[in-house]
C-alpha cells in the first residue's frame, strides 16, 4: 500500500471509530443523551389533578386514592432536532412514540393538548419564533401521522425564547424544549 492509500485508510478507520463512539442522538460537541421519559410517567403528569370533565363541566371527586392523585397537567420533554432546524433526530423518536402512547391512552383520550417549542436565545428573536413554531409543528406532525389522534385534540404554538427557564443560562440546551401542556376541555355548546 503506498502512503496516501495508506493516509486514505488511516482517515477512513479513525472516521467509522469515531462515529463508534458518538452516542445515537447524533449529538455533537459535548451534547448530553437525550433523556426520556416513559407513557406511564407523562400519562401521570398529563391527567386531571381533581375532578372529572365531562361536557365542559367539571364534577368534584370524591376520595382521591393514594398515588392516584392527577398531574401538573404539563410535562417538559426532552425532543431534538437537528441544530437550526425544525426536522426531528432519529433519537426522538422513542420519546415521540411514548408521548403518542400516552396521548391515546383511555386516560388522556378526551383531552386536548398544547404542544408548545421554545428555543434558546441563540439567534434573533424572530427567527427563534419562527424555529419554535416549526418545531412544535413538527411534533404535532409526528402524532397525528402516527397514532390516531384526533387534529383538534392537539395545538401547537411556538414561544421563541421568551420563556425561558430560570434555573439555566439563557442560551443552555435545557432552553431548548418542548411542553406538552393539557388544555381545559372545550366548553360544551347546546346540550343535547
Amino acid at each position: 500500500m503506498n502512503t496516501s492509500a495508506r493516509v486514505v485508510h488511516l482517515v477512513a478507520t479513525a472516521a467509522a471509530q469515531l462515529l463508534v463512539l458518538l452516542p445515537a442522538s447524533g449529538a455533537l460537541a459535548g451534547e448530553p443523551p437525550p433523556t426520556g421519559v416513559d407513557s406511564d410517567t407523562i400519562i401521570r403528569s398529563l391527567r386531571p389533578s381533581s375532578g372529572v370533565y365531562t361536557r365542559g363541566l367539571q364534577v368534584e371527586a370524591g376520595a382521591v386514592a393514594d398515588g392516584d392523585s392527577g398531574g401538573s397537567g404539563k410535562i417538559t420533554l426532552d425532543i431534538r432536532f437537528g441544530n437550526d432546524s425544525d426536522h426531528l433526530t432519529h433519537a426522538t423518536q422513542g420519546q415521540l412514540d411514548a408521548l403518542g402512547r400516552a396521548l391515546s391512552s383511555a386516560e388522556l383520550a378526551q383531552a386536548r393538548f398544547l404542544i408548545a417549542g421554545h428555543t434558546s436565545t441563540s439567534g434573533s428573536a424572530e427567527h427563534n419564533q419562527k424555529l419554535s413554531e416549526a418545531r412544535a409543528r413538527a411534533v404535532r406532525t409526528y402524532l397525528l401521522q402516527h397514532f390516531r389522534l384526533a387534529p383538534e385534540r392537539i395545538e401547537a404554538t411556538g414561544y421563541g425564547s421568551s420563556r425561558p427557564l430560570p434555573n439555566f443560562a439563557r442560551n443552555a440546551l435545557q432552553q431548548r424544549r418542548v411542553e406538552i401542556i393539557r388544555l381545559p376541555p372545550h366548553s360544551g355548546g347546546p346540550s343535547s
